[in-house]
């Protein structure tokens, strides 16, 4: 045999070893799937929680109370929780790539329409709309990813795809604040100008999404034929275990004890993350006295911190295989940040305490979101994911709300921030407890050239 046909014959054998299959193919399922599906979160989270940006100039300029801002702003996560199972039923039935770009493009077209709001009343009935529109995003890129990734690589992936959340904090301060800065220009408010140029990449996603999206493995053409085949090699070999170790039905999965469960962890966590979320550039205003654009640098510094959190918790609850206490311990830490802005009696000590809320929740978000596709596979997932997503973001129309009422009879934050805190800890807790729950244990028997 000639040097040539060596050299041919042991790249073929290198092709075809499953520890080669594993890397060049979890590679290209990263470079293919994660820029595109964390721009996409990117915009949408900035379409969710801009309207705390808008509220700098549109309060005032609207006479909008905090009352009235806080239900308008909590309204939208009603709307998104009667539609979410519903609209991930939907995706799992139709396919990803239809589905989220009708979600894309409705969303889009109502967040443009927010700047036309006059009254406390057609805020609320936009921002629920928008809720309706964008539900079943989430859980449904959620619930996509487990179709593509096996199990040992799942939380890095989601924590990667969830750090659209702070750095769309970063940008999103940056180009909020900007945008406000266009106050006046051509007749419109800043608060205008935020919401048109904010809504309008989704409507232009939209389109993208249906002509870059593969719905399933199977379909995967930009995978080499023996890259295709151990992908779907593996990930049978993970349904079929979880299948053989849970056998959950579609409609059992809406009422499994452990969906509800962790349901029940992230509403808590929630009522004071999107608490935080939609007040934050008012209490940061407050705190520091800054211009839009000084708050916006601020949340921006604060973001960036998050994305390093997130992603080095989400890599060690990969590599040494435990969720829990991987959650439970940043939520206590954002319980403490609560308390601590409660208690600070200065703008400087109050300001550290509540970054720690959403660097503590960033780095809780990958193995959350890895738990439901330990014991759901299928329709089951789609809908148990669903489910688990409509309870936590109950949490958004509570947070917000709540802020707001007692901002309205106390004056002060400090009776919220004590409760948001208490929220916290409870659902730090309720993860600790989850260690015993047996559906979390990874049913998946090893196999042969899962690590990449």
């Amino acid at each position: 045999m000639s040097d040539l046909d060596s050299l041919a014959a042991s790249g073929a054998t290198a092709a075809h070893d499953p520890a080669v299959l594993a890397r060049t193919t979890l590679r290209k399922l990263t470079i293919r799937l994660l820029p595109f599906l964390f721009v996409l979160y990117i915009v949408a989270w900035l379409d969710r929680v801009n309207v705390g940006f808008a509220a700098l100039q549109m309060n005032a300029d609207l006479q909008f109370g905090p009352a009235a801002f806080g239900f308008g702003s909590g309204i939208f996560f009603l709307g998104y929780c009667l539609f979410e199972v519903p609209s991930n039923i939907v995706l799992h039935r139709i396919g990803a790539r239809r589905w989220i770009a009708r979600i894309m493009v409705t969303w889009g077209a109502i967040s443009v329409a927010m700047m036309s709001v006059r009254t406390p009343l057609h805020f609320y009935v936009l921002r629920f709309l928008l809720g309706v529109a964008e539900a079943g995003f989430f859980p449904g890129v959620i619930y996509y990813l487990g179709l593509w990734y096996p199990g040992e690589q799942r939380a890095r992936a989601i924590a990667a795809f969830m750090m659209a959340i702070p750095v769309a904090g970063v940008v999103g301060g940056l180009v909020s604040g900007a945008l406000l800065g266009l106050d006046g220009l051509h007749g419109l408010a800043g608060w205008q100008w935020l919401f048109l140029l904010e809504g309008l990449p989704a409507l232009l996603l939209g389109i993208v999404v249906l002509m870059y999206l593969t719905d399933r493995p199977e379909d995967a053409r930009w995978l080499a034929a023996p890259e295709r085949e151990w992908l779907l090699r593996k990930l049978a070999a993970e349904r079929s275990a979880c299948s053989s170790a849970h056998r959950i039905g579609t409609f059992a999965a809406l009422r499994n004890a452990t969906v509800w469960h962790l349901g029940t962890i992230f509403l808590l966590v929630n009522i004071g993350f999107y608490g935080y979320t939609m007040w934050s550039p008012l209490v940061i205003e407050s705190l520091t006295g800054f211009s839009a654009a000084g708050v916006g640098l601020v949340t921006g510094a604060i973001s960036a911190v998050t994305i390093v959190v997130m992603l080095l918790n989400g890599a060690h609850s990969d590599l040494t295989g435990e969720r829990p206490l991987h959650v439970a311990i940043p939520v206590l830490v954002m319980s403490a940040g609560f308390l601590g802005a409660a208690s600070a009696q200065s703008p400087a000590p109050t300001l550290l305490s509540l970054a720690l809320v959403p660097v503590a929740l960033g780095a809780a978000y990958g193995p959350f979101w890895s738990m439901p596709s330990r014991f759901l596979t299928g329709e089951a997932a789609a809908c148990g994911i669903a489910m688990v997503n409509t309870i936590v973001n109950l949490g958004g129309f509570i947070g917000p709300t709540l802020i707001g009422v007692l901002k309205d009879r106390t004056g002060t934050y400090t009776t919220a921030f004590v409760l948001l805190g208490a929220f916290a800890a409870l659902a730090s807790l309720l993860a600790f407890r989850l260690r015993g729950a047996a559906e979390l244990r990874d049913p998946t028997p090893a196999v042969a050239g899962s690590q990449p």
